[in-house]
């Protein structure tokens, strides 16, 4: 059996790189990383990060998390119907489409495929799509569990993906204040794929594909595909800074999906809580992207000009900056004992020492401190820092 299950795994994995969202996936990230580059050098007239960095953390953040949902699904036994992922597949691709990213989340597609199968369980309908048969017979096979599992689980990386990597993505941009200042707002539109394992019911892969390999395990026969699930996000921030916006928009979505996964569970013994437990999913998420846009949307700046200094907008990955630890939203006050206002007098500031910088902040706290680093040969004229003008 178990030799089985290892021959089912090594060919689902090989039939993931048929799925056409793999590379719809991999194209949208392309496109996100060429338009943050355009945005950003207009600008800054530079780039924060290469072209390419979303499409190399496409997958890289989250193929661990894809790896626990998997282990986690298989264990507890949530078997999903084939014909519910080809609807959930299409609705993804929608949602990637769209390249509104507000919307694709994966608790979005995940919901409409249920809601097409509940759809047609409940008026007892069915329709013929791309050469599948689909009804709402598969909610006999306990939908009403399985979704809102998934949902929950799904809910969860998706909080931790933001809670971990979102504000190293916040691509700045300056824009005029009401007041005529200048000033700056951060941006994170991202897409993370998660390579997950499903387990799908015998038989309902192999009406349209014979050879496709199957185990069977308590007289029950089984089959494993890998899916390519992708999970989309964007959110501007320009009241809140984004160490502390994003991880903080992380922690609350990750409530939700506890809430979520609660739901699902006592969903076994109360089917109506399935039903539910989506709902919720849902509408929680729509009022988190609706409540956080709205709280941003009106208020004020956290980075503009400051007449104690140069105000950070922004830090280059690998530079000088970066190794001192300064951070976007703080103030340099004193470059080399001399007081700074502008950008200019900044750079002429660096230049009086060839071979080092002492640096005075003004930090997040409004508390001074002082940051030191070695200059080598050139350092001084791209130190890595952008400020708001």
């Amino acid at each position: 059996m178990y030799l089985d299950i290892i021959v089912e795994l090594v060919k689902g994995i090989g039939r993931f790189f048929l799925n056409p969202i793999l590379y719809i996936a991999i194209i949208f990230a392309v496109l996100l990383g060429y338009r943050r580059v355009i945005t950003e050098r207009r600008s800054f007239n530079t780039r924060i990060r290469w072209g390419w960095t979303e499409t190399l953390f496409l997958l890289k953040d989250g193929w661990l998390l894809a790896l626990g949902i998997s282990i986690v699904s298989i264990a507890i036994g949530l078997v999903v119907p084939f014909e519910y992922l080809v609807l959930f597949s299409c609705a993804s691709i929608i949602c990637i489409l769209t390249f509104y990213y507000y919307t694709a989340s994966a608790v979005y597609p995940l919901a409409i495929a249920f809601g097409v199968i509940w759809y047609l369980y409940t008026n007892d309908k069915s329709f013929d799509f791309l050469g599948w048969t689909f009804s709402g017979g598969s909610i006999d096979e306990g939908l009403y569990v399985v979704i809102p599992a998934f949902i929950g689980l799904l809910l969860l990386a998706e909080g931790i993906l933001i809670y971990k990597h979102a504000s190293n993505f916040a691509s700045p941009r300056l824009e005029k204040s009401d007041r005529g200042m200048q000033a700056t707002t951060y941006l994170v539109k991202r897409l993370w794929l998660l390579p997950i394992f499903f387990v799908i019911p015998g038989g309902l892969i192999q009406e349209y594909i014979p050879y496709w390999p199957r185990f069977t395990m308590f007289n029950t026969t089984f089959s494993i595909i890998l899916v390519p699930v992708v999970i989309g996000f964007q959110q501007r921030t320009r009241k809140t800074l984004p160490v502390h916006f994003y991880p903080r928009m992380g922690k609350t979505i990750i409530l939700l999906a506890l809430i979520v996964l609660i739901g699902a569970g006592i969903a076994y013994n109360v089917t109506v809580l399935g039903y539910i437990a989506v709902c919720i999913a849902v509408c929680g998420r729509i009022l988190i992207s609706i409540t956080y846009v709205w709280t941003e949307r009106n208020a004020g700046y956290a980075v503009t000009p400051n007449n104690s200094g140069v105000v950070i907008a922004a830090v280059l990955p690998g530079s000088p900056a970066q190794a001192m630890g300064l951070q976007v939203g703080e103030c340099i006050r004193k470059v080399n004992g001399i007081e700074v206002q502008t950008e200019e007098e900044l750079y002429e500031a660096l230049q009086i020492n060839a071979a080092h910088c002492r640096i005075e902040v003004l930090n997040h706290e409004g508390e001074v401190r002082l940051r030191q680093h070695v200059i080598h040969r050139h350092d001084h004229y791209k130190i890595g820092l952008l400020v708001v003008r």
